[in-house]
């Protein structure tokens, strides 16, 4: 099974140390799993109004917002009265909600990386041109079940996402 992570305030993914790790068997703290991810590109399209006129013109200005929604699921093992492993992801994305989510020097668009074991299509690791910003986060605990928390995480990508000086078919920065 492969390995999919988030992690904050480093260039490569490979040397962080505040990261998650999803879907893996060799990790200490194997309890992220992701069941559904989800990629939006929205286009802006200016609307100029033409008053008595057919239909209005329409003007393409570029890409507006890349948007990633994850979900998924942890195993939160420590119930009351039992032993258990209790998962520390809930500690992690609590600090990182409520911390600053981009850094002034390092990472200005956003501190956040991502990397997807089967979807490399929309992977980052944050620099000072390009990152993630992690939107909001929400917990869901589903019924009577025990021992597992799902999740649903919006990440949405900053900064530029082309070479400067590129028109159509220009390059793109982001890793693919």
């Amino acid at each position: 099974m492969a390995t999919s992570y988030i992690w904050r305030d480093h260039v490569d993914r490979a040397t962080a140390t505040d990261k998650i790790e999803f879907e893996s068997s060799s990790v200490t703290d194997d309890q992220g799993h992701i069941h559904q991810s989800e990629f939006k590109i929205v286009t802006a399209i200016a609307d100029n109004e033409r008053p008595n006129a057919q239909l209005n013109e329409l003007q393409d200005t570029q890409v507006d917002t890349i948007t990633v929604t994850i979900t998924g699921s942890i195993h939160n093992w420590l119930l009351a009265g039992s032993s258990g492993t209790q998962s520390t992801i809930p500690a992690t994305i609590k600090k990182w909600m409520c911390d600053k989510k981009t850094k002034a020097t390092y990472f200005p668009k956003g501190r956040f990386g991502l990397e997807l074991a089967d979807f490399s299509t929309f992977d980052v690791d944050p620099s000072t041109t390009l990152g993630y910003m992690i939107q909001d986060w929400t917990w869901v605990r589903v019924g009577d079940t025990q021992g597992k928390t799902e999740f649903i995480a919006t990440l949405r990508l900053n900064g530029t996402i082309r070479s400067a000086g590129t028109d159509e078919d220009g390059t793109y920065t982001w890793i693919t």
